[in-house]
């Protein structure tokens, strides 16, 4: 019997002609319930389909900017994780507070999000 992928492939749009025809979209493997719906839909993350053409892997540039995704944990301790993030949607999940309430799941346990911020190095 063949076992449930734990992984899938994600990408996000960097930008095309109109209508996303001949779009570049950088994609990447990660896990499952790393991009929960609501959280995906914010950030501009797509589950990758099999019809789906043009998904570069592994591309040094361009790459999606990554921003810090801020949570507590059962212990009251802050935490972060860093996700993709479509450029167009940097203002709202930032300045806006689009992310803010919603769930992510971190090593299987569902956390709040209570902020975030551009990721520096």
């Amino acid at each position: 019997m063949a076992k449930e992928a734990k992984s899938q492939v994600y990408y996000i749009n960097l930008g095309g002609t109109v209508g996303n025809a001949g779009a570049m979209r950088f994609a990447w493997r990660g896990n499952k319930d790393a991009y929960p719906k609501a959280v995906a839909d914010e950030l501009g993350v797509v589950i990758a389909k099999d019809t789906d053409a043009g998904l570069m892997f592994g591309a040094n540039s361009p790459r999606p900017a990554k921003v810090r995704i801020g949570y507590t944990d059962a212990n009251g301790n802050s935490k972060s994780t860093i996700r993709f993030c479509e450029p167009d949607k940097i203002g709202a999940v930032t300045t806006g507070g689009k992310l803010n309430g919603k769930k992510i799941k971190i090593a299987g346990k569902e956390y709040n999000i209570n902020g975030v911020a551009i990721k520096t190095n």
